[in-house]
């Protein structure tokens, strides 16, 4: 009578097996393998060797940061998925508490010692803290409830900062997609806001940053003389199939409504003006925290990770799934160790 196999294992094994058959033979394909492979067996996937040795830092008001840090959005299956409809629902049903745990630690064991988080998911890295003894640092975006976008009000933000702080938040950025559409609406007092909040967040002896997708958040603020400590600013270069056409990019579009047109947008762009960031952010002595580097997956990593630091960027927010990080360290420490031809000097 054969050997009873439980379906963990099968599917394991099958997917390995697909895998092998489809030749697949980059660096993440085979970790994922190897991973796959070990959990089939019902082992926890190895997480010491590949990657070893320190990661570059660099200084993030009084942190000390890895140059790459970790994206939040896979942590809860947030995916950009252009028009897969399947993607999300894949992510979340693979990244089990257990999984973004693991993820979590080979981050830190690989040398990435930051991870940038919504404001919803700040009790996930502390439960990960108390339960596996994690140092991991906490990036987290601050931001009004969804629906209240449109009726910008401090105190409902000062709330949400507070609560924040108070799960022990390292550093305060304000939502990207929170900022863009305040300077989008074009009230001064929407500016004042988050002003008010970089300063209240100052006062709590932590550094204020500002998230944005388009250029004009930060070209806004720079006009109303309103300083973060540092940019988080979405940056990558157009070449991949799916990126919008110049001549048909909007402004403020991303986040915004997705068309079939497959020359309008569609989650599939995220910095519609690398040149002109890149101009922008000569003029900045603050540190620049670029994300969206890869275009959520559409960019190979020695091309998005080289086109971000010589543009500019101090540090890299990627959002990585357990198999992907080994390679995306790899990749981060070998562009670094080679000859970057910036025209920004580094700013942290």
């Amino acid at each position: 009578m054969g050997k009873k196999v439980d379906r963990r294992r099968f599917l394991g094994g099958s997917v390995v097996a697909g895998v092998a058959a489809a030749g697949l033979c980059g660096l993440e394909e085979k970790i994922l393998q190897q991973a796959l492979a070990q959990g089939a067996a019902g082992k926890p996937a190895g997480r010491k060797g590949a990657a070893g040795g320190e990661m570059p830092t660099g200084k993030l008001g009084n942190l000390t940061l890895s140059r790459l840090i970790s994206g939040g959005n896979l942590l809860s299956g947030w995916c950009h998925s252009r028009d897969l409809i399947y993607v999300s629902k894949l992510a979340a049903a693979y990244l089990t508490e257990e999984k973004q745990f693991d993820t979590l630690e080979i981050l830190e064991e690989k040398g990435v010692n930051a991870i940038a988080v919504d404001q919803m998911q700040v009790h996930i890295v502390n439960r990960y803290c108390e339960e596996r003894g994690g140092k991991i640092r906490k990036i987290v975006s601050v931001r009004q409830d969804w629906g209240g976008w449109g009726k910008p009000n401090w105190e409902e933000l000062k709330e949400e900062i507070d609560g924040v702080i108070d799960d022990g938040a390292d550093t305060l950025y304000v939502h990207g997609g929170y900022s863009d559409r305040l300077v989008q609406a074009d009230k001064p007092a929407n500016l004042e806001i988050i002003g008010k909040a970089f300063e209240y967040i100052r006062g709590q002896k932590l550094s204020a940053g500002l998230g944005s997708h388009a250029l004009e958040a930060p070209v806004a603020f720079d006009k109303a003389g309103i300083a973060p400590d540092y940019y988080v600013k979405t940056f990558h270069h157009d070449q991949y199939w799916s990126a919008t056409p110049k001549d048909r990019r909007k402004r403020f579009c991303v986040d915004g409504e997705n068309h079939l047109d497959h020359n309008e947008f569609h989650d599939n762009i995220y910095c519609i003006d690398p040149d002109e960031t890149i101009e922008f952010m000569k003029t900045k002595e603050q540190p620049w925290v670029a994300f969206k580097v890869l275009a959520a997956g559409a960019i190979e990593p020695e091309s998005g990770f080289r086109y971000a630091f010589e543009g500019g960027a101090d540090f890299l927010m990627v959002g990585m799934f357990d198999f992907q990080v080994v390679e995306d360290v790899v990749t981060v420490k070998r562009v670094l160790a080679e000859s970057l031809d910036r025209k920004r000097p580094w700013r942290s």
